[in-house]
């Protein structure tokens, strides 16, 4: 079975738990595939083995505490250690994947602006910034069933950087500009991203990405070529409509993955 298959399966075999064992068990499951440093296939082939062994118990008179005669932490943990790590190459994978949507986001914005300028503290600042955001949304992520306390506060971070991403423009134009600027027109800016689009797309299609994946590029390149084209001028757009494009693209580039995460829970 593939591993989607094996995530399938196991939300369906979900259901036949009692609630006293369901509650047991996905705490055992949100501590295990939180971890984020084991072989994904493997997790989930013995997450559903589990699974099995809960139903079966439960067939036979006996709730999960009782079968394993552990709390779902202490059974994370033996399950952990026995566990493959996983490649440095897959935690990469995931943070650049969820670093590029972030930057797409930022870049669409500064496209969206009445006046495209590029400088090193309103533009690559917020960049920094958002990797940040990342790093301590995973930090929370992996802490949320250990210690809510720290989890609360790695999640406090990222929102503090987050929110600085969005304080950084508004500086900027108050102060006159900080640094060096560059000004580009909307057209070449919009051909920029387009081909940063392009590039992202292909690798997604050579590397047979999910739609769910793709498809906030796919919309990315759809209104940048709106811009190229010229059929849309940031320079003319209210500041309503400049929000409401914002929020829009906020929401396809961080809801569509939340969703495909979302399901696979």
């Amino acid at each position: 079975m593939t591993t989607d298959e094996l995530i399938k399966e196991n939300n369906r075999l979900r259901k036949q738990l009692t609630a006293e064992n369901k509650k047991y068990y996905e705490e055992l499951l949100l501590s295990i595939r939180l971890n984020g440093q084991k072989q994904e296939h493997t997790v989930e082939k013995t997450l559903l083995r589990i699974l099995q062994d809960i139903i079966d118990a439960q067939t036979n008179g006996h709730s999960a505490q009782e079968f394993f005669g552990k709390t779902p932490n202490e059974l994370s943990d033996d399950i952990l250690a026995g566990l493959p790590r996983n490649s440095k190459m897959n935690n990469i994978k995931s943070i650049s994947f969820v670093f590029i949507l972030l930057l797409q986001f930022n870049l669409f914005n500064i496209l969206l602006e009445p006046v495209v300028a590029l400088s090193l503290f309103k533009t690559a600042l917020p960049l920094g910034l958002i990797l940040a955001v990342i790093l301590l949304l995973l930090l929370s992520l992996k802490r949320s069933s250990f210690s809510k306390k720290n989890s609360y506060l790695f999640a406090f971070f990222a929102f503090i950087c987050w929110l600085a991403t969005l304080l950084i423009p508004v500086i900027d134009t108050a102060v006159g500009g900080i640094g060096k600027t560059f000004i580009l027109s909307h057209q070449t800016f919009a051909l920029i991203l387009l081909v940063l689009s392009g590039t992202i797309l292909l690798n997604s299609y050579l590397k047979r990405h999910s739609l769910v994946e793709t498809l906030p590029t796919i919309i990315l390149a759809v209104l940048e070529i709106m811009v190229l084209s010229g059929l849309v001028n940031p320079a003319f757009l209210s500041d309503g409509s400049r929000l409401l494009f914002s929020t829009m693209v906020l929401l396809i580039v961080v809801g569509l993955p939340a969703l495909q995460l979302y399901k696979s829970e």
